[in-house]
């Protein structure tokens, strides 16, 4: 693996209202004997793994980005990063692509969770906080590990810190050995983490047992759907009703509450399993208000924005005009002000998807589509300081019922009582009417994942959930062909090049052989 050149350490513990100010130590093969020598300096490091494992997921836009842009919930809004061509999934088989960087990412969370399981095992401290603080620890790395082995199939697991040039040489793990390996993290976790509700205030922002069941949800649900082993949707089901069970969570009541853009006051609330904490300090912004943006500095609308990417404008029709999610996913129309006078209006720019993606449009708009508001920060603290700082959600209540309720059909061969009930609950909230009673198994699965789409869009999930479900090709393939219909800019001309299936794998980083030759590459992936 590549090395891990530094170690992040925080002058201060993250605290959900204001976020750490961390500096960047380099690493430089420092002796594990000579650090950590008390419970306040490993829970310093272990900040340095939150603080890492943000940044592997924001990835400054190309964690969300890269994956969303291959379904049809995403579309390019410009030709920098190639998002055209990975809209059409162009030139898949090539080891060189951009989404490496997650690969580089994910290994230095890896690596930082090591150390302060390596170092903290001889730190004299309260046993039961270094318990908790080594299940942090390991929620994360088994959080990160789900990412690989979902994106790259059986990964190299170090078993121990990078202090050197030894033992590099880690070969790969299975698919199901890598699976063991998280799912043996979330169960230590599991055991050794408090409930959400059970954290002090200043702490809610941590990794919980909730959190670590709900992940592990995930990762049964996953594995059943990829391995074919059916007693794995069983294990989903239990561990889900657990979480829904335990009365730490539920769904905010207005949709519109759960992102920055309408409440800021909106952290670490009820819905909130787990979320990344950001805030209006250089390095702990949030940059996808930047990259997933409308292409315009407006006062009103917090930090300037650029465009890379946004929702799909096919996406987006599928939306009924009832559907509270509508309004509070997409922006679509915003005024522009005079500068230095926000009071002073000069125009109104409308998205109107007639114009095709074409910009300007014919009512101002800048950008290829709609922006989606769950990662912009439009506080005057945005605007000025040019650092928005809108969370973004790792696992939310909405998607624990709806995994809940996936898991439960399967598990029955049909829909429950229950599984009808977790998935109203979401529709209710925005204010669609219950499913309809009656459906067959396929039906209801369609129906689940219809309503992930209109909840997660922007979320960095959907790939994974059309990845396992086999439905990826045909909705792709279905998307792509749609924009060449329509004529929607970006997609005139640029047919589908590659049709993907269940089984794709990413390539491993070609330069990653250079420093660990005990790897093997993944083989091409075979349009389908």
């Amino acid at each position: 693996m590549k090395l891990i050149r530094y170690i992040i350490i925080s002058c201060t513990v993250l605290l959900f209202a204001q976020c750490t100010d961390l500096s960047e130590v380099p690493y430089t093969f420092l002796s594990p004997n000579n650090y950590y020598n008390n419970g306040e300096e490993l829970g310093r490091s272990l900040t340095g793994v939150y603080d890492g494992y943000r940044d592997a997921f924001d990835g400054y836009n190309k964690y969300v980005m890269y994956l969303e842009v291959l379904t049809e919930f995403g579309s390019p809004a410009y030709a920098k990063d190639n998002m055209h061509l990975w809209n059409v999934w162009s030139d898949m088989n090539n080891a060189d692509k951009m989404v490496i960087t997650n690969w580089d990412n994910a290994y230095d969370v890896i690596n930082r969770v090591n150390l302060v399981i390596g170092r903290g095992a001889d730190v004299e401290m309260d046993e039961s906080l270094k318990q908790r603080f080594f299940a942090e620890a390991r929620f994360l790395r088994a959080a990160t590990y789900f990412n690989l082995v979902r994106m790259w199939g059986g990964v190299p697991i170090p078993e121990t810190f990078t202090a050197g040039l030894d033992g590099l040489e880690v070969p790969r793990k299975s698919v199901d050995e890598t699976y063991a390996y998280i799912i043996q993290d979330l169960e230590f976790c599991i055991q050794n983490l408090p409930k959400k509700s059970a954290y002090a205030s200043s702490d809610v922002w941590r990794a919980s047992k909730g959190a670590a069941q709900s992940l592990l949800g995930d990762v049964y649900l996953t594995y059943a759907d990829m391995s074919g082993d059916a007693s794995y949707y069983t294990k989903s089901r239990d561990v889900l009703s657990d979480v829904i069970g335990s009365g730490d969570y539920s769904l905010e009541p207005d949709f519109k509450d759960l992102w920055f853009w309408w409440n800021t006051n909106n952290k670490n609330g009820v819905e909130s399993v787990f979320e990344l904490q950001f805030g209006s300090v250089s390095g702990q912004h949030n940059n996808n208000h930047v990259m997933f943006g409308v292409n315009i500095t407006e006062y009103t609308l917090g930090c300037y924005m650029y465009r890379r990417f946004h929702p799909s404008i096919q996406h987006v029709a599928t939306y009924s005009d009832s559907d509270a999610r509508k309004e509070g996913t997409f922006l679509t129309k915003f005024n522009t002000t005079e500068k230095g006078n926000p009071s002073n209006i000069l125009d109104t720019l409308v998205w109107l998807p007639e114009d095709k993606g074409f910009y300007p449009g014919t009512r101002g708009w800048k950008s290829a589509g709609p922006g989606n508001v769950k990662f912009y920060d439009r506080t005057p603290e945005s605007a000025t300081l040019k650092l928005p700082q809108a969370q973004m959600y790792v696992i939310r209540y909405a998607d624990v019922l709806m995994n809940y309720a996936e898991a439960a059909n399967h598990v029955n061969g049909g829909p429950t009582a229950e599984a009808y009930a977790a998935i109203n609950d979401v529709r209710n909230r925005a204010n669609l009417e219950d499913l309809p009673a009656g459906l067959s198994q396929t039906e209801f699965a369609d129906a689940i994942f219809r309503e992930q789409g209109w909840e997660l869009v922007g979320e960095a999930k959907l790939y994974y959930d059309e990845i396992r479900t086999d439905r990826i090709g045909n909705n792709v393939k279905a998307h792509v062909q749609y924009g060449n219909d329509e004529g929607i800019y970006m997609y005139v001309e640029t047919p589908l090049e590659f049709v993907p299936s269940k089984d794709f794998l990413f390539k491993i980083p070609q330069y990653d052989f250079d420093s660990n030759p005990a790897l093997v590459q993944n083989p091409d992936n075979v349009s389908k």
